[in-house]
């Protein structure tokens, strides 16, 4: 009801931002835990108002979509969470982290369609429009009930709070952007397509089963949005690097565990990835120009340089060397660079330009992306190198990326405890896209 109490989003945001650091200290300080008391650790309280501010600060003045996201949060996660606590013969499961039950998300997902059709009507009504037609609001209930849903069962220490009214009132636009450029039909064909390759990386073992839902989330929104233009470098860069890694999958296994990385990307590795990607589709949705396309264009540059020197590298028939020191290091060490591999991340850079030029039409600008997203590549690897956090495993002696190997803890020998491989690739893909940004 905020839009209704207020004459301006001055006094809420004020106000969220008081709350966000008021919970978030009370919960380091162990302070008023009747607030945010609960069986495990959450920062419900804190994520809250972190999202009220930013439907504050972006949604003030479209108050069906502000009303409607925070009546899923306040409704339908609070039935989900009563259903799921108080049924007798809960049938739980474990889609990321934390533990969900069938009954609880039957009923998110059963009142959320229900809140945003019942939601959409009466809003309409009351702001004088006129009434969504039934063959729009039904598909509208209905796929905002499913994102929504999915982002309450992918939540992580109270990160629902946060994702359900930012995903609901994303989705909620992407849906009449969708129907604005072709119907409905187009969006669930936008549907299918992130399904099946989700599916079919889930099947080939290329993603784990978390990581083949965020591939799929990630898929409806730059499909959905950004249509053929943003969907076939992602495709390709998606398609191309699961190939590019089955290739030589025993010996590429072998040494990934030695450093403690799978062969199989989950939620988090494909976030680090494709995060930045989505976040300049969604901004692209909301200001859509071209020097946020190119920056888009360059993120996903960065994330295939980056992914095709490493697996392309793990054939070069000389030992890595680090790109600061230059001593020789292990195959697959962060941070170490062949020229084999170099030359893989620039074909890889190359490559996912080239699947755009339909679109572009520019060689200059091409060739900008390619150099942008090299450069982003080359960077990747200094963090590597310098500040991402490297281990020897009390276990088997070896150097490893992870905090525990062996079952048991390993010990810092370099780099931040607060940055693994992660986040360097998070950088790597900030930093392709930021580079063309400022250069615009």
């Amino acid at each position: 009801m905020s839009p209704f109490l207020f004459v301006s989003n001055g006094p809420p945001v004020s106000l969220a931002i008081i709350f966000i650091i008021v919970n978030l200290v009370a919960i380091k300080s162990k302070k008023f835990e009747g607030m945010h008391a609960t069986k495990r650790i959450s920062y419900g309280t804190v994520y809250f108002p972190l999202a009220y501010l930013i439907l504050c600060l972006f949604w003030w003045e479209r108050q069906i979509i502000f009303q409607i996201a925070l009546l899923l949060l306040t409704f339908a996660d609070t039935a989900a969470a009563i259903v799921g606590e108080g049924v007798r013969n809960p049938e739980s499961y474990r889609p990321w982290r934390d533990q969900k039950t069938i009954q609880g998300t039957i009923v998110m997902a059963l009142t959320s369609a229900l809140l945003t059709g019942l939601g959409t009507t009466l809003f309409r009504s009351l702001a004088g429009m006129e009434p969504l037609e039934l063959q729009l609001l039904v598909p509208l209930s209905l796929f905002v009930a499913a994102m929504a849903t999915i982002a309450e069962a992918v939540s992580d220490s109270g990160s629902d709070n946060l994702s359900i009214p930012i995903v609901t009132a994303v989705t909620y636009d992407l849906f009449f952007e969708s129907v604005g450029n072709g119907g409905v039909a187009v969006l669930i064909m936008w549907i299918l397509l992130s399904f099946i390759m989700a599916q079919g990386a889930f099947s080939l073992r290329v993603l784990t089963s978390d990581g083949a839902l965020a591939a799929f989330v990630l898929g409806v929104f730059v499909f959905g949005i950004g249509g053929w233009k943003f969907m076939i470098p992602l495709a390709v860069f998606f398609v191309l690097s699961s190939l590019l890694s089955r290739i030589g999958k025993k010996s590429k296994k072998d040494q990934r565990q030695s450093f403690g990385k799978g062969s199989e990307r989950d939620m988090v590795q494909v976030y680090a990835n494709g995060g930045i990607p989505l976040i300049l589709t969604i901004w692209w949705l909301y200001n859509p120009s071209d020097i946020i396309y190119f920056a888009y264009l360059s993120s996903v540059v960065a994330a295939t340089a980056d992914t095709w020197a490493t697996e392309i590298g793990f054939f070069s028939p000389y030992v890595p060397r680090d790109i600061v020191t230059f001593r020789k290091v292990d195959s697959g060490a962060s941070g170490g660079v062949t020229f084999l591999g170099s030359v893989g991340g620039l074909l890889g850079a190359t490559v996912i330009a080239a699947s755009a030029w339909f679109f572009i039409l520019d060689v200059k600008v091409l060739y900008l992306v390619v150099a942008v997203g090299f450069a982003a590549n080359v960077f990747d690897s200094i963090l590597g190198a310098t500040v991402q956090a490297s281990y020897t495993c009390g276990g088997c002696s070896k150097r490893v990326e992870v905090a525990h190997h062996c079952d048991e803890p390993a010990t810092l020998i370099s780099g931040s405890r607060f940055i693994n491989n992660d986040t360097v690739n998070l950088f790597c893909t900030l930093s392709g896209g930021t580079i063309i940004l400022l250069m615009g």
